[in-house]
C-alpha cells in the first residue's frame, strides 16, 4: 500500500503558480504545480470547500501520475492508496469520506482510503478582470475534442441572448490539446463574437517527482471537474456542462479484460452522480450534467444545432487517444492515429460527412490475425462479431457500475446503437478480411 501525504498548497506569488507536495512515507516525493494565478480571480469569491474540493482534485490528478502501477498494482493494475488531504473543516470533509473514496476507486480503477488533517491555506485576495463582469447561464468543459466542441456550438447557436463560460486544462507533458483548445476558439469567436468568455486553459502537471511517472491519466476527469466547478461558483454559475456522446461516457467494455482499466469514467453516470451528491453534501448548489448520454457520437454529429458550421470545422478538433504513438504510423504528419477506439468512434460517427481529419493509419493497413488481444481495433472487431443480446448488455451495464435503473433501458439501447453504427463504418472502409473478423 502506498501511503501518501498530501502537503498544504503555498501559492508562489512571484510566478502565480501553486505548488501541491506529494510525499511518501518511504521518502519518494512529487510537485503538483498548478496555473492558479489564472483562477485566484474566482477562488477568492468562493468557500473553503470549494477551494478545497479543486486542491483535492489536483492532489488526485498528481497521485495518479506519481504512483505507477505495474511497480505497485496489487492485480497488474489496481493500486491500494492511503491518501491524507489537508482541508478547512474537518468536520465537513469527514461526511464526505466514504463517497470520496468510491468516487476516486471508481475512477482510477485503484483502491482508495483517505483522511483530512486541518489545512491553514490563504487564498490570495485579487479582484476578478473585467472580461468576466458579466452573467452566464452555463459552464462548459471544452476539451478540444469533437464532443466538446459539439457541446458549444449547440448552445452558442440556440442561445443568441445568453453568455456562456467555456473552462478547459492542459498538461504540457501530454502534446497537442492547448494548440487544439486554441485554434477552436478562434473559429468559434469568428461565428459567435461576444458570446462566450473562455477561462485561459489551466496548466496542472506532475513538475517534479523522484519516481517513475504512471503513463495513464484516468484522474484527469475529476480534474476537468474540479476546475469547472472553482470557475462557475467564481461567478455563481450552477449548472454545468460536460458534453460527451453516451458510448464512451457508458465505458462499455468491449471485451471482459477492459472491464475496469480502460478509458477515462468522466461522463459515467456513477460519476456524475457521486459527485452531484459529494457537492451537496458540501452544501454547494451547483449541477454538473451530460445532455448527450443517451447518444452516440454519430447522433451527436447528426444532430448538431449548426452542422453546416461544424462541418467547416470538424477537422480542427482532435479526438485521438495516442497521437503521442506516431512510430507505428503509415502517415506520421497526421493529426490522429486512425485505429485507437476514439479515433473509430470517431470515424463512425463522421460516416456521413465529408471528414478532412488526417489519420495515420488506416483500419486495412492492419493485419487483423497477427493483431494483439489488447489492440483497439482488434477488441473492436470481436465486440462486433459477438452475438450480444440487449438482456447482456443490461447486465454488463450494472457490472460495470449503472446503478440508475431508471436509465438502464436507454443506456441499453446506446450501446446497441454504437455496434450498429460502429459496423456501418467498418462494412463501408475495412477490406475482405476485416470484415470477416467483424463477422460481417
Amino acid at each position: 500500500m502506498k501511503k501518501i501525504k498530501v502537503e498544504i498548497p503555498k501559492y508562489d506569488l512571484k510566478s502565480g503558480i501553486l505548488n501541491i507536495k506529494l510525499k511518501e512515507d518511504k521518502g519518494d516525493y512529487s510537485t503538483v504545480s498548478v496555473d492558479y494565478k489564472t483562477l485566484l480571480p474566482f477562488a477568492t469569491s468562493v468557500n473553503s470547500e470549494i477551494r478545497d474540493f479543486f486542491f483535492i482534485t489536483c492532489s488526485v490528478y498528481g497521485i495518479d501520475r506519481f504512483v505507477n502501477r505495474k511497480q505497485h498494482s496489487v492485480d497488474g493494475w489496481s493500486r491500494e492508496l492511503n491518501i491524507s488531504f489537508p482541508v478547512s473543516e474537518l468536520k465537513v470533509w469527514n461526511n464526505v469520506k466514504n463517497d470520496l473514496e468510491e468516487l476516486f476507486s471508481f475512477l482510477t480503477g485503484d483502491y482508495w482510503s483517505i483522511s483530512f488533517y486541518k489545512s491553514d491555506f490563504t487564498n490570495p485576495e485579487v479582484e476578478l478582470s473585467i472580461d468576466f463582469k458579466e452573467k452566464y447561464k452555463q459552464l462548459n468543459l471544452f476539451s478540444g475534442g469533437l464532443d466538446s466542441l459539439i457541446g458549444a456550438v449547440d448552445f452558442l447557436s440556440t442561445h443568441p441572448k445568453d453568455k456562456i463560460l467555456l473552462a478547459s486544462h492542459y498538461d504540457p507533458q501530454m502534446k497537442g490539446p492547448l494548440s487544439d483548445q486554441n485554434i477552436l476558439l478562434d473559429k468559434l469567436k469568428v461565428k459567435y463574437t461576444g458570446l462566450f468568455e473562455h477561462t485561459p486553459s489551466i496548466k496542472v502537471t506532475l513538475s517534479q517527482t523522484t519516481a517513475k511517472r504512471e503513463t495513464t491519466f484516468r484522474s484527469r476527469s475529476i480534474l476537468f471537474i474540479g476546475i469547472a466547478l472553482l470557475v462557475s461558483q467564481g461567478k455563481e454559475v450552477s449548472e454545468i456542462i460536460v458534453p460527451e456522446n453516451g458510448s464512451v461516457s457508458l465505458n462499455y467494455p468491449l471485451s471482459a479484460s477492459r472491464r475496469t482499466s480502460c478509458s477515462t469514467r468522466t461522463t459515467h453516470s456513477f460519476v456524475l452522480d457521486k459527485t452531484n451528491l459529494v457537492l451537496s453534501k458540501l452544501n454547494i448548489v451547483s449541477n454538473i450534467s451530460n445532455p448527450y448520454e443517451f447518444m452516440t457520437k454519430g447522433e451527436m454529429v447528426e444532430n448538431c444545432k449548426d452542422l453546416q458550421f461544424l462541418k467547416q470545422i470538424i477537422g480542427s478538433s482532435n479526438s485521438c487517444g495516442k497521437r503521442g504513438h506516431r512510430k507505428t504510423w503509415t502517415k506520421r504528419s497526421a493529426t490522429h492515429c486512425g485505429v485507437c477506439m476514439p479515433c473509430i468512434y470517431r470515424q463512425a460517427s463522421l460516416l456521413n460527412q465529408i471528414d478532412k481529419t488526417t489519420y495515420g493509419s488506416h483500419i486495412d493497413s492492419l493485419i487483423p490475425f497477427k493483431l494483439k488481444k489488447t489492440q483497439d481495433v482488434g477488441i473492436c472487431l470481436d465486440f462486433i462479431k459477438k452475438n450480444i443480446t440487449k438482456d447482456d448488455i443490461k447486465t454488463e451495464l450494472i457490472v460495470n457500475g449503472i446503478k440508475n435503473i431508471n436509465k438502464l433501458n436507454k443506456y441499453v439501447d446506446v450501446v446497441w446503437r454504437t455496434r450498429i453504427e460502429l459496423s456501418k463504418w467498418i462494412d463501408k472502409n475495412g477490406n475482405s478480411v476485416i470484415k470477416t473478423k467483424a463477422g460481417l
